[in-house]
Formats: C-alpha cells, structure tokens, sequence
C-alpha cells in the first residue's frame, strides 16, 4: 500500500469532483471519507496510516473546498450528500462512508439517497447542533462560532512559514504538530498574488452553516436514521477546552446510537492527532467488519 495518495477524480451529482485514494489491500472495502466545513481530504491522511491497508479510502474534497473549491455549487448539505451518493453507486464491494464534523451531516444525508451505502461512522458530529435560546440572526452565529476559522479563509498568508505558525498557536494543537500533521495542514493552501489563500469558498461556508443551524431537514438526520450508528465525540471543542461541541444532553437525546467517547481530543485532534486518528481507525474495521 502506497503511504502517499493518488489525486483523482470521482463522479459527483453535478460534475466531477477531486479526491484522494490512499489504495487499500487487494479486495477490500472502500471508506468514502468526508471533511468538515472548513477542512479538505488531505485531513484523512493521520487516519489512513493506522488503518493499513483495510480498506480502500476515498476522501473527496466536497464542493467549494481543495481541489474542487471552484465548484460552481449550489451549495448544501443534501447537494454534498448526492455526490457522495453517487461516488458510492459508482463503487463496487463494501462502502463505508466516514464523516468528520459537517461531513457528518453528509455522510447520513448520502445515505438516505442511497442503497449503495452500507454502514455509516461520525466524527463529532451528526447530532443538532445546540442553539442559543433567541438566536435569529443565523450568520452572527456562523461568526461566532467559526469566526477564527473564518478569519483564517479571509487572509492572504505571505508564505507557508505564517500559515504554519499559526496551526502551531492554535490552541487545539496545544500538544504539537507533527511534521506529517504539518504538510497535511499546508495542503489547504492555494498560491494567489501576493502569497497564498486557503482553499475554500466563503460562501460554500456559509451556505452550509445555515443548514447545519437552522435547516430542519438536516438537523433531524440523526434522528431519522434507524440504523444503529458508531459515533466519536471529542470531549473538547473547536477551541481545545471543553465543554464538546456536541454536550451529554444531545448525546442521550439518542440512545438507539452507540456514542464512544475519545478522550484528550478535541474538535480538531479527534481526527488529526494519533490518539484520534487511532480511535477512528479502530471504529471503521469495527464497522467494516460488521
């Protein structure tokens, strides 16, 4: 199994979109991975090495982000969601979708579009996410709860070394980053005039949190999927501290689902550091093998 992936391309509902495929043993089953808001495939990479070679996974970079961030759209979590539908209709053998954060929210959104889909696993995410009481101004509230992260694809960063300086202060990589951690984060970046840009749409963004706040079809998705589903919560947030992004109340507000706690992760290291890239792995042969 090659350590480094292969940069394809995979039929969404709209056009093509791009990916990367980290090959898997002869014979094994596909993992369609799918990133958060803000994130591409490249945030795989750290889960890929501890499945070894289990499976064959795909990670899409979704419309508006990496390679295909110049996706005309529309955007969406159901318009996400059929394109992993077809990626999964277009794949023979065993298909496990993984979703991290908002991809989550596709992952479960794909498999109400597709018999393709055998088993789903969540990172953080799946669940409605809390609303403050009397929130009506739904991108004040994209603003502060993304508004680093945000900040972040308005920046024209003058080199890498800026772009990396600031992952190493952010305080959910306390802990460190690693040299491989390093260039899977410097993959976000784009050259423009004048330095380099993340590369992820703004209004990909957006359009996507207002579903995941106020879009009742996607805030019921947990709700409405029947089948038992493996889900990983990070007991910190997107801040590294606690309290979670998803809290105990949402957690036993689905009991017919099996919540495994991480734990010394937060939003971001669930998926990102070895402890989480670990946990995951070991919950994707759980469902790979069931």
């Amino acid at each position: 199994m090659p350590e480094r992936p292969e940069f394809i391309n995979v039929p969404g509902a709209a056009g093509d979109l791009a990916a990367l495929r980290w090959r898997g043993l002869d014979g094994a089953p596909t993992v369609i991975a799918v990133h958060g808001i803000t994130a591409n495939g490249w945030h795989f990479d750290p889960f890929t090495h501890h499945l070894a070679g289990a499976a064959d996974v795909i990670a899409v970079d979704l419309r508006g982000r990496g390679r295909s961030v110049d996706h005309p759209g529309p955007y969406g979590i159901f318009e996400h969601g059929a394109d992993i539908a077809a990626i999964a209709d277009s794949t023979t053998g065993r298909v496990v979708v993984l979703g991290h954060s908002m991809g989550a929210y596709v992952a479960l959104a794909a498999a109400e579009l597709t018999a393709s889909i055998d088993d789903v696993v969540l990172i953080d995410g799946g669940a409605p996410l809390p609303l403050p009481a009397g929130v009506d101004d739904i991108d004040a509230l994209i603003d502060a709860t993304l508004g680093p992260s945000i900040e972040r694809l308005r920046t024209l960063w003058p080199d890498r070394v800026s772009y990396q300086a600031m992952w190493s202060g952010h305080p959910a990589f306390v802990e460190g980053i690693s040299i491989d951690l390093e260039r899977d984060l410097l993959a976000d970046l784009v050259e423009v005039e004048g330095g380099f840009r993340t590369a992820v749409c703004e209004e990909a963004v957006r359009v996507d949190g207002r579903q995941l706040f106020a879009d009742e079809q996607v805030r019921t998705l947990l709700g409405r999927r029947t089948e038992p589903t493996l889900i990983l919560r990070a007991p910190a947030g997107l801040d590294g501290a606690p309290p979670p992004l998803l809290p105990d109340e949402v957690v036993s507000s689905f009991p017919e689902h099996r919540w495994v706690d991480v734990p010394q992760t937060n939003h971001y290291t669930v998926l990102l550091s070895a402890r989480g890239a670990t946990a995951v792995a070991r919950t994707v042969r759980a469902a790979l093998a069931r």
